[in-house]
């Protein structure tokens, strides 16, 4: 049997810390391929990624990938719970795909699997708990740990502090929670495995040598672009990527190179429209027509609205859901039909052709590789409906990148598909 490693990734940008993750989990598994669900404009934290998609793909196919797979918009800038559900469908979807890996703080899948377990079927004394730390006004992240961790204490799973702050407190181990939570609540095959996260922390804000997050080499770049600081951190085909993108004017690309056309969207949306959107609830949405009505930058809008409830990337994941008109009503459409529609595939190695050939076969959704062909591919227009989100966060973001040659819109349409 063939087998075949999925990673849902962002990669903005691949660093040593993923080569790492990358070589742990071959080392681990011994797959035959690899392939990658990564996110596409914009990312799980509500923000542009910092140079396109297809940079990006290149990065990972220079980097020992093999296929790489577009997460869809609908789910690339959500709450970890349906990032991590739409890159674990669409895995799913391929029919190829044997194991999965992720990295954590705690590098142990048992204590993350019972936890997962535990939101998975939500028991009474569990939600109990949820619901009374949310009356106390904390924010659903915040209650949700909370609540976590008293209904484990009560049910006697005897974790330690140590293992409770590298799990209730660590981004990487709450989305690898919501990763093995999507594979038991879609009935998945996929084997799931975990790699200890090593270096800096995932919110790291400073450079930190060698292993850096991605956090702080963005930031490296958008301060004072110290290449050599950022060639430490990335692996030379990273790097020789990341320099080409932003010499070139293709980048860097962040929010604030959107704020006028953010601003603008929820300038010009009415009430009822912006409580539609998903993420806002609990009559937010005047709060944010308020602040953006009194804010003349993005800073400025975020730190007017922000609260202990209505955390920073919350209101970053609202304004991209504004831009890229992603309703509840949407996401709930796009639940209903089991999440992502497709496989769009941005890139491959040429060792893969094999694996293309299987994934041809096994597919449960079908396959895009010339976008052009598109409307006649999915025959669903629910699928279509998810593709056009696709062609707009392209078309959009497109609108910051620095040099306004690579402005155009139709890009979906323009760009090749990468094979290295």
């Amino acid at each position: 049997m063939v087998k075949v490693l999925g990673i849902i990734a962002e990669y903005n940008p691949f660093h040593n810390g993923h080569m790492y993750h990358l070589k742990s989990s071959l080392e681990l598994i011994d797959p035959d391929y690899t392939m990658v669900a990564m996110s596409g404009h914009f990312t799980q934290r509500g923000e542009a990624a910092i140079i396109d998609k297809w940079e990006r793909t290149e990065m990972a196919l220079r980097n020992g990938i093999d296929i790489v797979v577009e997460l869809p918009a609908a789910y690339s800038s959500q709450t970890a719970e349906l990032f991590a559900y739409g890159g674990v469908q669409l895995l799913n979807h391929t029919g190829v795909v044997t194991h999965i890996s992720f990295g954590s703080e705690i590098g142990q899948i048992q204590p993350l699997a019972e936890i997962a377990r535990i939101l998975a079927d939500e028991p009474p004394p569990f939600k109990a708990l949820l619901k009374q730390y949310l009356d106390q006004g904390l924010s659903f992240p915040q209650a949700r740990h909370r609540a976590i961790k008293e209904h484990a204490k009560r049910s006697g799973l005897g974790f330690s502090e140590s293992q409770w702050e590298k799990i209730i407190n660590s981004s990487n181990s709450i989305l690898a929670i919501e990763y093995l939570k999507a594979l038991y609540r879609t009935n998945s095959s996929i084997i799931p495995v975990t790699i200890q996260r090593i270096g800096a922390p995932y919110n790291a804000q400073e450079m930190s040598g060698e292993v850096s997050s991605a956090t702080a080499i963005r930031n490296e770049l958008l301060r004072q672009k110290c290449w050599d600081s950022i060639s430490r951190a990335i692996p030379q085909a990273s790097f020789e990527i990341l320099k080409r993108a932003v010499e070139s004017g293709k980048g860097p690309v962040t929010n604030n190179s959107l704020e006028q056309l953010l601003l603008g969207k929820i300038r010009s949306m009415c009430l009822e429209d912006i409580k539609n959107l998903m993420d806002v609830d609990e009559g937010l949405e005047n709060r944010i027509k308020e602040c953006a009505l009194k804010a003349s930058t993005l800073d400025e809008f975020i730190a007017l609205a922000k609260t202990k409830r209505y955390v920073y990337t919350r209101l970053q994941r609202i304004l991209i859901h504004a831009l890229l008109g992603i309703t509840r009503e949407r996401v709930e459409r796009f639940r209903r039909v089991g999440g992502p529609q497709y496989l769009r595939i941005l890139g491959f190695s040429k060792r893969a052709i094999p694996l293309l050939k299987q994934l041809k076969q096994n597919a449960k959704v079908p396959i895009i590789t010339k976008t052009a062909h598109y409307d006649r591919i999915l025959e669903n227009p629910i699928a279509r409906e998810m593709f056009d989100i696709d062609i707009l966060a392209t078309d959009l973001y497109s609108l910051g990148i620095p040099d306004p040659r690579y402005r155009r819109g139709n890009r979906d349409f323009t760009e090749k598909i990468r094979i290295v």
